[in-house]
């Protein structure tokens, strides 16, 4: 069957990253179906879309070709204009809001019964646009799998025996040790509303990744037709690493900041009771 894969590509590469995305504020508590079709969130539905337009350039055309560097610019421009403009644009929609639900309607009189609430989904961090230009080229990768050469041949190999054990190994460790970083964060912070939110965190992306992983090498293990290929313990190895990072890098600012407001909140109450129990004594 004949088919466009400049059609094709990007818009199966929109629908799994829009239910990736859903998918994953699901895991974090977040279940807002507006995810599946809305922009804004992890990973960047935008950034992978163009992505993968650009990838399939690539394979399809080559590195030389004009229309590759017509749809690599424009795909810059893109990722660029979701953490810049867009998402400047979402940060003051939050801003107006907070400000229009604080209003004392007594004082200042609005147009209609309530006031338009602005859409406050809009742009992207940067490791969330970083995150969806890595599906793009992934999934476009896998829809042209045929175009890669030595390496689709790689991918689509049964891997050894001893390779596999290696990958059960990792997917095993990280699921253990998922489980035991949240009992000793548990224990070490128990009433720390930070370290409870990044050792959820911790375990949702072990817990994820993991069983995943671990079921996805049975597959492979039992040769089941196309899942036999070593590609998909690879891909959800490298979904490890991703997560990994975007957990380390969301997280290497705001839980030192939040522990340290913490303390401060906790030093300032054990001085404020310490004066209560003072003028009662």
């Amino acid at each position: 069957m004949v088919y466009n894969p400049y059609i094709v590509v990007p818009i199966a590469t929109w629908a799994v990253a829009q239910v990736s995305k859903f998918a994953i504020a699901a895991i974090k508590g977040d279940v807002d179906f507006r995810y599946l079709y809305a922009s804004g969130g992890m990973p960047s539905v935008h950034a992978s879309v163009v992505m993968s337009l650009a990838t399939t350039s690539f394979l399809v055309d080559g590195p030389s070709s004009p229309i590759f560097g017509v749809v690599l610019v424009f795909a810059l421009i893109v990722m660029y204009d979701s953490f810049g403009v867009r998402r400047s644009t979402g940060e003051l929609a939050v801003a107006v809001n907070s400000l229009l639900d604080n209003l004392d309607r007594n004082r200042f009189k609005l147009d209609g019964p309530t006031p338009h609430r602005l859409r406050e989904i809009l742009g992207h961090q940067p490791r969330e646009v970083g995150a969806g230009a890595i599906t793009g080229i992934v999934l476009a990768g896998l829809f042209n799998y045929d175009r890669l050469g030595w390496l689709g041949t790689f991918l689509q190999t049964i891997p050894a025996k001893y390779e596999l054990w290696s990958y059960m190994t990792f997917f095993g460790v990280m699921v253990v040790a998922g489980a035991i970083t949240r009992w000793i964060l548990a224990k070490r912070y128990p009433k720390s509303k930070v370290m409870k939110r990044f050792r959820g965190h911790i375990f949702t992306a072990s817990q994820t990744i993991g069983w995943l992983g671990l079921v996805t090498t049975v597959f492979v293990y039992e040769h089941a037709s196309y899942l036999a290929w070593r590609l998909w313990p690879l891909l959800a190895v490298a979904g490890a690493l991703i997560w990994a990072w975007w957990i380390l890098t969301g997280s290497a600012r705001e839980v030192p900041a939040g522990l340290a407001a913490e303390a401060d909140h906790t030093r300032k109450m054990k001085w404020l009771n310490f004066g209560r129990k003072s003028r009662t004594k």
